[in-house]
């Protein structure tokens, strides 16, 4: 999406570091999954990468690609393409009925299951667009926008491993007289190919948060995105601060 995304902690040409952690119950259920396997078998762990990126794992033979890293003595086994999301992630097991098997969770990973996708009402993108006419405009909303944005961060850019609202791309929320929302954001840049998904991905998210039917979401490009737009969290991730 973005033409020049942020370096990352080790500089623009170096992988991220490997920080991955085990918790007791994922230790003992990954070590007895892999008794008795083959020498050169490992966990691997990988990102399907996208909007919502979401972790996987499976026992796996080591392979020239992969970024080997032994955590706690588990042996792992990373892409490199991976790494970035995995940063400081933590390798959970869970036991409890109804909820069995792994999850990996961190700062640059979703923490909520992705909203259903459903119709969704999107406004043309405009360049020009700024903020929605204030005529017939409704009085704000904050218990509301801060339950959007929180479902927002979990919606991720496609190409940085951070969440749009740290990233900076959402910059505002009007209501209007009817109790309907527009979501004003941005992108990283004016020519990202996954602008209308990504609109959509806002617009479900936004109407199963708040439980306004009427959500649009206004692409707009003043003032253009730069890395100051994003949270203290996300320039300290990337090395800005």
């Amino acid at each position: 999406m973005p033409a020049d995304p942020p370096p990352s902690h080790d500089g623009p040409s170096s992988s991220p570091p490997v920080r991955l952690k085990l918790t007791k119950e994922a230790h003992a259920a990954l070590a007895a999954a892999l008794a008795g396997r083959p020498s050169g078998s490992g966990v691997r762990v990988w990102v399907e990468r996208g909007m919502r990126p979401h972790a996987q794992m499976m026992i796996d033979q080591a392979s020239v690609r992969d970024v080997p890293v032994t955590v706690d003595g588990i042996p792992l086994l990373v892409d490199e393409s991976s790494l970035k999301f995995l940063l400081d992630a933590e390798v959970r097991y869970h036991a409890e009925p109804g909820r069995t098997g792994f999850e990996v969770v961190g700062p640059f990973l979703p923490t909520a299951a992705p909203t259903p996708s459903t119709a969704t009402t999107v406004a043309p993108t405009s360049r020009d667009a700024a903020k929605p006419e204030s005529a017939g405009a409704g009085p704000a909303r904050p218990e509301l926008e801060e339950k959007v944005r929180e479902s927002l961060k979990n919606i991720y850019d496609p190409e940085i491993p951070m969440n749009i609202v740290d990233l900076g791309l959402i910059y505002g929320m009007d209501w209007d007289a009817s109790g309907g929302l527009t979501i004003r954001m941005t992108m990283t840049s004016p020519g990202c190919p996954v602008v209308e998904q990504l609109t959509q991905e806002v617009a479900a998210a936004a109407r199963t948060a708040s439980g306004v039917e009427k959500v649009q979401v206004e692409v707009v490009w003043e003032p253009p995105w730069g890395p100051d737009k994003m949270t203290d969290f996300a320039r300290r991730q990337f090395g800005y601060a």
